[in-house]
Formats: C-alpha cells, sequence, structure tokens
C-alpha cells in the first residue's frame, strides 16, 4: 500500500491537519495517510510541548470522531467519506532512538513494513528549510516528497534532485499555535469548534491551560 507519512507535533490536531491528510488520497498520490506524532522536532523548541501520548490519545479520538462522522453522512464541506476513513494517528517514532529525524524513521519503516511504499507530506515551510533535514540528500533520492505550498514560501527546486509533488489542498487560517492561544484566551466553544473536532475540545482545555 502507498502511505504518506504526515510528521509534526500535532500539538495539538485540528481541522487543517485532517483537510491536509484527506487532499493526498483524494489527489491520488498515496492510499492511507500516517500522522506521525513526533516526540520532539529537532528544528523546534518542545517547551510548549504537551506529553506526547497525550497528542496521541487527542489525535486518534478526533479522527475516531472523523471517521463515524463519515459513516454518518455528517462531514464539513471540504471532506470525503472515503478519505476521512483512511487516516490513521501514529506512535511509530516512540519507540525509536531520540531526537528522530526523519531519515532514520523512514528506515525502520522500510524494515518494519517492506509491503508498504512511503511518501512524505510536508508543508511549504519545511520545504523551505529542508536542506537543514539530516540527510536530505538521501531522502529525496529514496521517497517521494509531497508540498502543500504555504503563502510566503515559495517554491525552490533541488538542481539534480527529484522535484516534490504539488498538493493542492484547502488552506486554514490558522494553526495549533493559535488554538492554544485561544484557549488560553478561554475562547467559546463554539469558536474553537471552527478548528478543533468538538469531541476533543473539553479534553484540550484541560491539557493547554
Amino acid at each position: 500500500m502507498r502511505i504518506g507519512l504526515f510528521g509534526g507535533s500535532f500539538n495539538p490536531i485540528h481541522y487543517g491537519h485532517i483537510a491536509l491528510a484527506e487532499a493526498a488520497i483524494r489527489a491520488g498520490f498515496v492510499e492511507k495517510v500516517w500522522l506521525m506524532i513526533s516526540p520532539h522536532n529537532p528544528l523546534k523548541k518542545s517547551s510548549s510541548l504537551i506529553d506526547e501520548g497525550e497528542r496521541l490519545r487527542l489525535a486518534r479520538m478526533a479522527l475516531a470522531q472523523h471517521s463515524h462522522d463519515a459513516q454518518e453522512h455528517h462531514l464539513p464541506t471540504w471532506s470525503d467519506a472515503h478519505a476521512a476513513r483512511h487516516i490513521e494517528a501514529c506512535d511509530f517514532e516512540f519507540s525509536l532512538k531520540r531526537p528522530t529525524y526523519t531519515w532514520k524513521t523512514l528506515q525502520a519503516l522500510r524494515l518494519s513494513f517492506p509491503q508498504h511504499t512511503f511518501s512524505l507530506i510536508i508543508g511549504g515551510d519545511n520545504w523551505e528549510c529542508f536542506d537543514r533535514w539530516r540527510n536530505w540528500e538521501d531522502i529525496l533520492l529514496t521517497t517521494p516528497v509531497i508540498v502543500y505550498p504555504r503563502k510566503g514560501f515559495p517554491m525552490a527546486y533541488r538542481e539534480g534532485l527529484p522535484a516534490p509533488k504539488l498538493l493542492d489542498a484547502p488552506l486554514f487560517p490558522f494553526s495549533s499555535t493559535d488554538i492554544r492561544y485561544a484557549l488560553k484566551a478561554q475562547s467559546s466553544d463554539l469558536q474553537l469548534a471552527e478548528m478543533l473536532p468538538p469531541c476533543i475540545i473539553g479534553e484540550c482545555r484541560k491539557l493547554y491551560l
């Protein structure tokens, strides 16, 4: 099976993450997406991260609700029932030596799941700094990369290396950082429901205050 690896802190997961994963499936680039919950991104500060197990739990709650909504035909307008049922939250990196680097994760995944082929799904901001990733050239030579462009991050191409596939995905005007600020500001459930699956709003209030 063709698996898309969408790695990140998911601190917390939100509708933008889910919509992006769905877009990769709907575009036919992959058959399934694994949201790879990162214990700690080596290029980010960890001070704002809640426990990795809690982030995984929230992601699984959100995806379970989203898949259920697909069966009940209660999906948002940007969503698709088939794609909604083919996204999973994955804790694979939790057992790897830290800090976790993408090229090491890819090596371990190929050993553990030789029946699958893997692609990376990243944002334009990560593509811009891709040459800061450990063994980034090896990644490009061995792994298809799917990039969703982001405003303010023009697409650059590395000479002599495979070009990424560009993903047309709905863009949401908020980030996990915005959601954490909204939680601290005691935003209403109605406001938060524009960004978060309602089933995790209460848990997020407890974890991020």
